[in-house]
């Protein structure tokens, strides 16, 4: 079953999907698989499954998301939870919904159940890890970027947003710089980035 996970951009807030390496996730569940065909990449896979009107509900709701009609994808997504409790795609959606409408301790409880049915999921850590920086926890979003990359070292997006954390909040210019190498070997297109490693390599004197 292929669900569309969200997940928000780390500077500008808007809602865009989130690929896994230069592939978007399939689906998310405990079964990890690479990609066959040469590409860079992985597939997640889950057991648990939707019926076909709940599935109809999911994807409304992420069209709705997409749309930023927020109110709406939340009721859709709180109906399609209490149908689905085992698939994860939902509360990760659910999560950034709750965030753009200002209600972080809603956003945060779905985040959290989402990282109990799969731990260091990369989409629902790397929100989680967005959360925490905007509530003053750095300590603890470092540590959910680090342990979601020890497992998903290839998605690309806990990379960007560790080296941010590390760059902008922890004063950790040598962690930014590791991370957004990183990033910007395997996402070239991103300009901001390499104007970023440039800046970090000049504080650190590796001009």
């Amino acid at each position: 079953m292929a669900l569309s996970v969200l997940a928000g951009c780390a500077t500008d807030g808007k809602v865009k999907a989130a690929p896994v390496a230069d592939k978007p996730i399939v689906a998310t569940g405990p079964s990890v698989a690479r990609l066959e065909d040469g590409r860079e990449g992985f597939t997640i896979t889950e057991v648990p499954t939707m019926d076909e009107a709940s599935r109809r509900d999911f994807d409304r709701a992420v069209a709705l998301l997409k749309a930023q009609d927020y109110g709406q994808a939340i009721d859709l997504l709180e109906k399609v939870i209490e149908q689905s409790p085992g698939v994860t795609a939902p509360y990760i959606d659910i999560a950034i919904a709750y965030q753009r409408v200002g209600k972080p301790e809603l956003a945060e409880k779905h985040i959290k159940t989402a990282l109990m049915l799969f731990p260091e999921h990369p989409v629902a850590s790397n929100e989680y890890g967005l959360l925490c920086r905007k509530t003053g926890r750095f300590a603890e979003a470092r540590a959910i970027y680090e342990k979601a990359i020890a497992r998903f070292p290839e998605y690309y997006p806990l990379r960007r947003n560790l080296g941010i954390l590390c760059d902008l909040y922890l004063n950790d210019p040598a962690c930014a710089l590791e991370h957004y190498e990183i990033y910007g070997k395997a996402m070239p297109k991103d300009a901001q980035v390499t104007l970023w490693v440039a800046d970090v390599r000049a504080r650190l004197g590796r001009n």
